[in-house]
């Protein structure tokens, strides 16, 4: 067997664990509702405006595997800030998934 060596494991390691990041694995949590309505936001603690997106795409895909996103929509309510994403799911159905991003929009 090969032996692999040092630098190699550590681009491994690199890559991983960017990827967790970047997929809501690291400094990245969840709260809030299950997103069916603005009220019930999905709230994305802990991202940035350039790992934000990425929060979201991974809780979608998470909770609707093989969803189709359709459009995105930025909305301001009461003082907050809401992505929209319309979704088509795995079996079909279009939905609205609520994002609230106050936390991170414009930072």
């Amino acid at each position: 067997m090969k032996k692999i060596g040092r630098p190699f494991v550590l681009m491994i390691a690199f890559v991983i664990t960017t990827s967790l990041a970047l997929a809501g694995g690291q400094g990245v949590s969840y709260s809030g509702g299950d997103g069916t309505t603005m009220a019930k936001a999905v709230v994305i603690n802990g991202a940035t405006e350039s790992t934000g997106l990425d929060a979201e795409d991974a809780w979608l895909a998470k909770h609707f595997r093989g969803y189709e996103l359709r459009q995105q929509s930025l909305l301001n309510s009461k003082g907050k800030m809401y992505d929209a994403m319309d979704i088509t799911t795995q079996d079909g159905k279009k939905m609205t998934v609520y994002f609230d991003i106050t936390g991170f929009f414009g930072k």
